[in-house]
C-alpha cells in the first residue's frame, strides 16, 4: 500500500484531495492491526477507531499515569454530593480546527448526539440527562440518577464542534460524515486516507504544544503479526500495538533495534458466556468448561509469562478485589459437573478474532482441552465490528466469545457496572441477569464514598465468580514493540491502555 515508507518523504491523499508531503523523519508511523471503519468518535470502544480518533480530539478529562483524573479541556471540575451533577468549567482559548472557539454549546451538543444515538462510547455515560448551559465556559450536566462514575468516563467522550456536525448530519446525525472527516479540537488533522491507511497531520493551533510531538502520524493497516515483525525490522514501521505476538515481540526485543515496551499488566483475556441461551445458560455446564482448560500451559506457551493467572472478573492489576480462587484445572471435577447436569455429547461454538495471533492459539488450545471431557467445541472467527453488532441484542450473543478486556478508565466499576447489570444491552456481553448484582451496582454508583464503594464492588465480584459468568484466563501486558531510535513511549502508556498516540515523542536526533 505504502510502497515508499522507508524512503525520505511520503505523499498521500488529504481530506480534500490535495497531495500532502513530509519527512520520513518527523513521522511516526504506527502499525494498526484491523479495519478503521470510521473516524466517528461515537465509535472509540474498538481499539482501531480509539488510536484515530484520540489524536483529533479532546476530552473534557483525562487521567495521569497515577490515575488521578486531571482536567483536559475543562480547567475545573465537580461532583456535587449527591452523584447527580456535574459542573464544569472550559479552558478559555481552545479552537476547533478550523479555528472557531470550543465553548459549552459543543460539549452539550456531544452530549446530547450519543444519547440520541445510544451507540458504542455512550453505554459508558447513559446517566446522562441533558446539559444546562450557563455561559460560553460554564455548564452544568444533568444526571438521571446518582452516578459516582460519571466524570471518569467523561475521560471517554471526545468533544464535537457543533455547528460543523450539525451543519453535515444529513438523516444519520452526522454518522456517515464522520467516516471520512473530522470535527475535532486534538492535536492533529485528519489528512486523508489511502487504502485502509489512515494520517493525521499537526494542528498548528492546538493549546497544548509539546515539543517533539511528530508532523504526521500514520496509522498503517497491518493484519498479520508476521508481517508486523518484519516491517518493524526494516524501519518501515515505528510502532505495533495491535497484532504483534509475545514470541515475536521478544524476539525483536533481543536483537535490540526494537523495544518490547512491558506495559503494565491491565488485558484480562476472558471466555464471555451466552448466559441466557443453549447449554452455557446452565452454570454447572460454565463451570465444567472453567474446569477443562490448561491454564498454566497457555500462559507460559502462548502468553510467554507475560501475566498472571486471573482469580476473578477484574484484571489483576486493578483496585477493590476480593481474594478470590486463581483459575485451575481439573479435569475429573469438570466431569462431575457435565454428568451431574446432564449433558453428553455436548457441542459449542466459540467465536474469536483471527487477526490477533494469540487469539487462534488459546482458541485452539481450548478446543483441545474440551475434547478430553468428552465436549466438541467449534471455532468461528469473527471481527470486533461484527461482534460488537452482535452483542446489541441479547438474542444475538454468541455463545461463547474469547475476548481480550480492560478497563475504559482506571475504575472497577468501568468494567462491572457495564458488563454485568441486566438492563446494559450492548455491554453486558453475556445477557447475565442477576437482581441481587443489580442493586449493588445501583447502591455502587449512589455511593460518594469510595471506601463503601470499593466493599460494594467486592461483593459483586464474589458473585460473578461463584455464577461462572465468564471465563477469566488471565491477567496480561499486551505486546507494544518500537523503535526507539525514533520514538519515546510516554510513561502513561504504561499505566492507562489503549496507549495514547497522540502522546508520543520522536526521540531528539544529535
Amino acid at each position: 500500500m505504502f510502497a515508499a515508507l522507508g524512503c525520505a518523504a511520503i505523499a498521500l491523499a488529504g481530506q480534500a484531495g490535495a497531495q500532502s508531503k513530509f519527512d520520513r523523519s518527523k513521522t511516526v508511523i504506527f502499525a494498526n492491526g484491523g479495519v478503521v471503519a470510521t473516524l466517528d468518535p461515537m465509535r472509540t470502544d474498538y481499539a482501531q477507531t480509539s488510536f484515530v480518533a484520540s489524536t483529533l480530539y479532546d476530552t473534557l478529562v483525562t487521567y495521569d499515569d497515577s490515575g488521578k483524573l486531571l482536567g483536559r479541556l475543562a480547567v475545573s471540575f465537580a461532583l456535587a454530593n449527591d452523584s447527580k451533577s456535574i459542573t464544569i468549567q472550559l479552558r478559555s482559548g481552545i479552537v476547533f480546527h478550523d479555528g472557531s472557539p470550543v465553548t459549552t454549546q459543543d460539549v452539550a451538543y456531544t452530549l446530547d448526539r450519543l444519547k440520541r444515538l445510544g451507540l458504542g462510547i455512550a453505554s459508558q455515560i447513559d446517566g446522562y440527562d441533558r446539559t444546562t448551559i450557563h455561559d460560553a465556559r460554564n455548564l452544568t450536566i444533568q444526571l438521571t440518577r446518582p452516578d459516582s462514575l460519571f466524570l471518569g468516563a467523561l475521560s471517554k467522550v471526545y468533544i464535537l464542534e457543533a455547528k460543523l456536525v450539525a451543519a453535515n448530519a444529513g438523516s444519520d446525525d452526522a454518522q456517515g460524515w464522520l467516516q471520512s472527516h473530522d470535527a475535532g479540537s486534538g492535536p492533529f488533522i485528519f489528512s486523508g486516507r489511502r487504502n485502509a491507511d489512515v494520517v493525521v497531520s499537526q494542528f498548528p493551533g492546538y493549546w497544548n504544544k509539546t515539543a517533539g510531538r511528530p508532523e504526521q502520524i500514520v496509522f498503517r493497516r497491518i493484519d498479520e503479526g508476521a508481517t508486523q515483525r518484519d516491517e518493524l525490522r526494516a524501519g518501515n514501521v515505528d510502532l505495533s500495538v495491535l497484532g504483534m505476538g509475545y514470541r515475536d515481540a521478544a524476539l525483536l526485543d533481543e536483537e535490540g533495534l526494537v523495544k518490547d515496551a512491558k506495559l503494565k499488566p491491565d488485558l484480562q483475556t476472558n471466555i464471555i458466556f451466552n448466559t441466557r441461551t443453549g447449554p452455557t445458560a446452565d452454570p454447572r455446564v460454565r463451570r465444567a468448561i472453567r474446569l477443562a482448560y490448561d491454564y498454566k500451559g497457555g500462559l507460559a506457551g502462548i502468553r510467554q509469562g507475560n501475566g498472571v493467572i486471573a482469580n476473578g472478573p477484574l484484571p489483576a492489576t486493578m483496585s477493590c478485589r476480593p481474594n478470590l480462587a486463581a483459575a485451575h484445572r481439573d479435569l475429573a471435577e469438570a466431569r462431575r459437573l457435565l454428568a451431574v447436569a446432564g449433558v453428553s455429547n455436548l457441542q459449542l461454538t466459540m467465536r474469536f478474532q483471527p487477526t490477533v495471533e494469540v487469539q487462534r492459539l488459546e482458541a485452539t488450545l481450548l478446543q483441545s482441552n474440551l475434547a478430553e471431557i468428552g465436549v466438541q467445541l467449534k471455532l468461528e472467527p469473527i471481527s470486533f465490528a461484527a461482534y460488537l453488532a452482535s452483542v446489541a441484542r441479547f438474542d444475538s450473543i454468541p455463545q461463547m466469545m474469547l475476548l481480550d478486556d480492560f478497563a475504559q478508565f482506571p475504575d472497577p466499576g468501568s468494567i462491572l457496572l457495564r458488563g454485568y447489570r441486566s438492563d446494559a444491552v450492548g455491554t453486558n456481553r453475556g445477557g447475565y441477569a442477576n437482581p441481587k448484582v443489580d442493586a449493588l451496582l445501583d447502591a455502587a454508583m449512589a455511593a460518594s464514598n469510595p471506601a463503601q464503594r470499593c466493599e460494594l464492588y467486592k461483593q459483586v465480584q464474589t458473585i460473578i465468580d461463584n455464577d461462572s459468568v465468564i471465563m477469566p484466563l488471565y491477567t496480561v501486558g499486551r505486546p507494544v514493540t518500537y523503535r526507539p531510535q525514533q520514538i519515546v513511549i510516554p510513561e502513561v502508556s504504561k499505566v492507562v491502555f489503549p496507549l495514547a498516540p497522540a502522546d508520543l515523542r520522536l526521540v531528539k536526533k544529535p
